[in-house]
């Protein structure tokens, strides 16, 4: 093990995994029950950078803090009302970054929400699964933790480090609004672990 780990065999790879954060490990995927909760779901618009027209995409989440971690933004490639957008980029709101909108005709459903989808990869597994399907690609994205292992946001957060994940949303939400970024809030029956 350490000949092969010393030769650049065996090293540490970025992976998905489901988090405890009061044990402070990892957790299989066959020991987390899934529960119906009555939530809320929040359209943010993401400004599209260069555009003269004030174009911008809509996208629906249930957990918005998570957006401080997006790497990309992604429609599908013969959706009329987004494919002229991709290669482009759009201002993450709330942070100074850009993020490329890429094309992923597997992730995203045209016919559900807005038809565009935000790309967590450290935070969701089929965002983590859209990261490893664009590796090695020209529109290869980034995937980037924003949480620290006791559940709290990290450097990556931005203003919103050092926060837990409820209190950072309620702040995030008050951003969005404050900013006039945030299109829609509405209730919404999601599935938690």
């Amino acid at each position: 093990f350490f000949r092969l780990f010393r030769a650049g065999k065996i090293f540490r790879g970025k992976r998905l995994v489901n988090w405890d954060t009061q044990l402070r490990t990892a957790v299989a995927d066959d020991e987390i029950y899934y529960e119906e909760i009555q939530g809320h779901l929040w359209t943010n618009t993401y400004p599209v950078t260069g555009s003269t027209s004030g174009e911008a995409l809509h996208v629906a989440t249930t957990r918005p803090e998570t957006m401080l971690g997006d790497t990309a933004v992604a429609v599908h490639s013969q959706d009329p009302r987004w494919n002229w957008a991709i290669g482009k980029f759009v201002k993450l709101p709330l942070t100074d970054r850009l993020i490329p909108i890429i094309a992923d005709d597997i992730l995203v459903d045209p016919k559900f929400g807005s038809g565009v989808v935000k790309v967590t990869p450290a935070h969701d597994p089929n965002d983590y699964a859209v990261y490893q399907r664009h590796l090695g690609k020209p529109d290869e994205i980034e995937i980037l933790n924003i949480l620290n292992p006791d559940g709290t946001l990290n450097q990556h957060a931005g203003k919103y480090a050092g926060m837990k994940r409820e209190p950072a949303r309620k702040k995030v939400v008050e951003d969005l609004t404050a900013q006039g970024l945030l299109a829609k809030e509405e209730p919404y029956e999601t599935q938690v672990g």
